[in-house]
């Protein structure tokens, strides 16, 4: 069986090489290369319990709070947010 995997992050490639144990025939299509995209800026670590999905329920009025709080989960910090400002 012959299979294809799009994406050589680090999920991509972790599927190629797990189907390649179970004999399969693997192709692995990436626009960038290997490791380019985002498996490039994730400091080799998976944030599994950070992450919160934005369209969760109640995102909308616990966002204002987090953009206050220097250690949530959505922030910007001062001197940033005055260079975004148009």
């Amino acid at each position: 069986m012959k299979v294809i995997v799009i994406g050589a992050g680090v999920i991509g490639l972790s599927a190629a090489l797990m189907a390649q144990a179970r004999d399969l025939s693997v192709t692995v299509i990436d626009r960038e290369g290997p490791a380019a995209g985002a498996s490039a800026g994730n400091a080799g670590a998976f944030a599994f319990t950070d992450i919160l999905p934005l369209a969760s329920p109640g995102i909308l009025r616990k966002a204002p709070k987090w953009l206050l709080d220097p250690l949530g989960p959505l922030t910007i910090p001062p001197a940033y947010a005055l260079q975004i400002t148009p």
